[in-house]
């Protein structure tokens, strides 16, 4: 708990509200009088915090393939405008994760190099998270694709066709019988 004086007792949230709204709302010549800042350097702290908490709108379309060992398929990632193709979709111990996109490197060890790398770790993740999300509606689709236009067993297609004939029989007229149906001729 801090004092701002002998009657106000602020919580560590209280204080961090305080410095953010001092940041983020108020005219920067004030902000930069009470944080002791030049105009300049009270602009370039407030762009800062902005670019820290802007977040980048991501957006992963999946196409799930036929498992190839641990990959289950191919994913296109757009960061906000710029789409990477080619990430591998791959079922790991601790799940789905979304491998970076590589290219064949004779020098190197694996013979593999990465062409994209992603080095912060919640970037990571809410790339992992978004391509799982995206993987299981993909394969949701793909089973209700498959299951719309799978044909229905063969005894089910014989009753409804026994049922289809049943009704066109009951539908004719009874043949006339005797002599009389033999003359109409």
């Amino acid at each position: 708990m801090i004092y701002i004086s002998k009657d106000v007792l602020l919580t560590p949230e209280q204080i961090a509200a305080e410095e953010r709204r001092w940041v983020f709302e108020a005219p920067i010549a004030e902000m930069a009088e009470v944080m002791n800042l030049s105009i300049d350097e009270a602009v370039k702290l407030r762009v800062e915090k902005h670019l820290e908490e802007a977040t980048i709108p991501i957006q992963v379309s999946v196409r799930p393939i036929e498992p190839q060992g641990k990959v289950l398929g191919f994913a296109s990632v757009n960061f906000g405008g710029v789409v990477v193709d080619d990430f591998k979709i791959v079922e790991g111990k601790n799940g789905l994760f979304l491998g970076a996109p590589s290219k064949p490197d004779p020098t190197s060890r694996t013979g593999y190099r990465s062409t994209v790398r992603i080095t912060d770790r919640a970037l990571q993740e809410r790339l992992n998270t978004a391509a799982a999300d995206s993987y299981h509606m993909a394969v949701e689709k793909l089973l209700a694709r498959a299951e719309a236009i799978r044909p229905a067993p063969i005894k089910e297609q014989m009753a409804n066709a026994a049922k289809e004939a049943g009704k066109a029989n009951e539908r004719r007229p009874a043949p006339a019988k005797g002599k009389e149906a033999r003359d109409d001729r």
